[in-house]
């Protein structure tokens, strides 16, 4: 179990545990049930670096901080893969030429603009967000882009012939997933509801996440006939953004 947690970390993050650490194929597989601890483990890094700043600095110039840390962490792997799926979508007339534009290193005007518009969401959220339940936030959206990242893989077919995705993508072992999702879904629950408006919270944020990579994933498939690991990243992004935005949305309900 370690041996995959481990993995999953050194996969998603910066951080090398082990530089020895060998993996095949069948390890990759059974590494992605951790993707989800994964993510809880980036948002305590960043609750207690929020934590830490909020001593020295306000919340707007605070929040800049935890942005750029999170991409730090993860060596900007799922924003480079969401400005490129924008790209490739946007610019190609059919799955071969959108799949060529994805490919290549150079960033296009539709990757810019979704790297800006998500950050602004996630910055503008978070500057709407304080004490418990900005914590809460920050624990919880990481944890969720990478359950989103576990529905956008369970039984997809890739959409390359090779990548970086395909020891991942289509590798999803069924009780993988319903373990990550009931474990870190109860996770994220205990860490949510403090009250009646944060218990809606507990139980709209899952579903709206499910539904909304389900809806980016059937999106996807007929745009590049499957899915890759560059639209994973991009689903990650985009869904860290909405559990930012439906918690503002919600905790503003009267």
């Amino acid at each position: 179990m370690i041996h995959h947690f481990i993995t999953a970390l050194q996969f998603l993050t910066i951080f090398t545990v082990r530089k020895d650490h060998e993996v095949d194929e069948n390890d990759l597989a059974r590494s992605m049930t951790f993707f989800p601890f994964v993510g809880l483990f980036i948002g305590l890094i960043l609750v207690w670096v929020d934590r830490a700043l909020l001593w020295f600095f306000p919340d707007t110039i605070t929040n800049i901080f935890l942005l750029i840390l999170s991409m730090v962490i993860t060596r900007a792997l799922h924003i480079d893969g969401l400005a490129d799926s924008m790209d490739g979508i946007m610019g190609g007339n059919d799955p071969e030429a959108r799949l060529d534009i994805m490919r290549d290193s150079r960033i296009g005007t539709a990757g810019v603009l979704s790297i800006v518009f998500v950050l602004l969401i996630k910055y503008i959220c978070l500057n709407n967000l304080f004490d418990d339940y900005k914590a809460a936030a920050l624990l919880t959206a990481p944890a969720f882009g990478r359950w989103s990242q576990m529905l956008m893989m369970f039984e997809a077919d890739y959409g390359r012939e090779n990548g970086l995705g395909r020891d991942f993508v289509g590798h999803v072992r069924l009780g993988g997933l319903i373990a990550a999702s009931v474990v870190s879904l109860g996770i994220s629950a205990y860490v949510i509801i403090r009250d009646s408006r944060t218990a809606v919270l507990a139980i709209a944020i899952p579903l709206l996440i499910a539904l909304f990579t389900m809806l980016w994933r059937w999106y996807v498939v007929r745009k590049v006939d499957g899915v890759t690991g560059d639209t994973v990243g991009a689903a990650s992004e985009m869904n860290e953004a909405l559990t930012l935005l439906l918690f503002v949305f919600l905790l503003n309900q009267r």
